[in-house]
């Protein structure tokens, strides 16, 4: 669960040796601090850089420049529920941070949004001009395009760009690919393309399963979802598939009456909808401990003998290996954008962005700047494949990705952006902090309670949407009047 609530043993470790949080002063200047969250992309990335990174003629030149001996590395690492607040606690302990490969709405410590707020991260427009390690190409050059172009990367909206994307993958719905083919013939369903087939294939499999009170693998239910937080990438396609890329970054902007625009609310209405034709165990199951039980509703039983109970969940490229002990041999995942508006319309993936930044009171800025060239070099993309299993944004490490070692899976997942598939990226402007509102419960995160509870299923879809729209504009507004100039 790589990107909401993956419980994960938090931990700070030097190669070679243990190191307590409180390092500062002499030793802290001797040390390089990265902060990573350690979870579907493995937990030895990071250090397989920088073990790499200190053979590099730059690092070396860094230490003599500075009368250096070595700067022995310092991870501060865990999962989302407590990477942040580990790394809170070591800058309050007085610990310098250089690098953090950190997001936006990770659970527990809101700590990306905070250094935001206080604009504590380091300008890196001009780092885009300069040459990756050991190429003639400029990282601006290096990056897939478009990948810049939102609030997560440039969040006050001036043209500056705060943080860079660390990590990319598009962000759909995942479903068992036997289980479809083409025409939809031999007891196999077709791929829905709009949300007219959508709902048409919910209501055959509702009728099939008694309206979800009977769902079996031979009669299951059409949708199921982690956790409400896998909304986040869902919402925002729905968005601007159905209401168009203007509004989306209207949406992004808080905009002034944007949650109750006819087109908007249509988007939102879709994600209501999925109320009725949800597998039955979801609700229960869409937290922190039983989340992946979600995720085998897809897939079946572990030996294969037994289809999944639900035919679609949302999640991005990390699900397959988050979920490799209990896939059975053989069994092929498939993968697709939401559907469309209609036939005519475009379809939308949302992108989800994983971000790395450096903090403006790192003891080691300039050699963090190079260590980021190098992360976005072929050579950093190699040894990201390797210990990571994951594609760097840069176009060259998605050529070079079967060479690599990249699994044919992901890489065709990432074909996707091939197609007529036109990707989006979610990301807020920035704010400052509304006493008693948090964003992401009032967008997603209460939708278990608020729209899919079993003690709504006597209110209408109408009634559910104006509430949660309404909520929407009342928590817009007050955010607009906050944002960060």
């Amino acid at each position: 669960m790589n990107k909401k609530l993956v419980a994960l043993v938090g931990s700070v470790v030097m190669l070679g040796s243990t190191l307590a949080l409180s390092a500062c002063g002499d030793e802290d200047k001797n040390q390089f601090t990265i902060a990573y969250l350690a979870a579907g992309r493995g937990e030895t990335y990071v250090e397989k850089l920088y073990e790499e990174f200190q053979k590099t003629d730059v690092y070396k030149d860094y230490l003599k420049e500075r009368g250096l001996d070595d700067l022995k590395l310092n991870v501060i690492k865990g999962g989302t529920d407590n990477v942040t607040g580990n790394v809170q606690n070591a800058m309050n302990t007085g610990t310098k941070v250089d690098v953090l490969f950190l997001n936006y709405n990770m659970s527990g410590v809101a700590l990306t949004e905070s250094f935001v707020r206080s604009k504590q991260l380091v300008d890196l427009t001009s780092l885009l001009d300069e040459k990756v390690y050991g190429e003639e190409t400029t990282l601006d050059e290096k990056l897939v395009p478009g990948l810049l172009e939102n609030y997560t990367i440039k969040p006050y909206g001036d043209g500056k760009v705060y943080t860079l994307p660390a990590f990319y993958s598009p962000t759909g719905l995942w479903y068992d690919a036997s289980r479809f083919n083409e025409n939809g013939t031999d007891g196999k369903y077709k791929l829905p393309a709009t949300w007219e087939e959508f709902w048409a294939l919910g209501d055959r499999l509702n009728r099939a399963n008694a309206n979800g009170t009977k769902v079996t693998a031979d009669t299951p239910a059409l949708f199921t979802y982690p956790t409400t937080g896998y909304f986040d990438g869902f919402i925002y396609a729905a968005i601007a598939g159905t209401a168009g890329e203007e509004k989306f970054q209207k949406v992004l902007g808080y905009a002034d009456g944007i949650w109750k625009d006819p087109d908007v609310m249509s988007a939102l209405e879709n994600v209501v909808r999925l109320r009725d034709y949800l597998e039955p165990n979801t609700v229960a199951q869409a937290n922190k401990d039983s989340f992946q039980q979600n995720q085998q509703a897809v897939i079946g039983s572990a030996d294969g003998k037994t289809k999944g109970t639900a035919l679609f969940v949302p999640n991005g490229d990390w699900l397959p290996s988050e979920m490799a002990a209990s896939t059975p041999e053989g069994f092929e995942w498939g993968f697709t954008a939401l559907p469309k508006k209609d036939a005519s319309s475009k379809s939308y993936v949302n992108t989800f962005i994983e971000n790395v930044y450096l903090h403006k009171d790192g003891n080691h800025g300039e050699l963090a700047k190079d260590f980021l060239l190098y992360y976005f070099s072929n050579e950093g993309a190699k040894i990201v494949a390797k210990e990571a299993k994951a594609i760097i944004p840069t176009s060259d490490a998605l050529k070079n990705a079967k060479e690599n070692g990249i699994a044919d899976s992901i890489i065709d997942l990432y074909n996707v952006y091939n197609g007529d598939v036109v990707a989006i990226s979610g990301g807020f402007a920035a704010t400052e902090s509304v006493t008693g509102l948090e964003w992401s419960d009032v967008l997603f995160n209460r939708l278990n309670d608020d729209v899919f509870n079993a003690k709504n299923k006597n209110t209408s879809v109408a009634d559910l949407l104006k509430s949660w729209s309404d909520k929407l504009e009342d928590a817009s507004d007050k955010l607009r009047a906050n944002i960060i100039k």
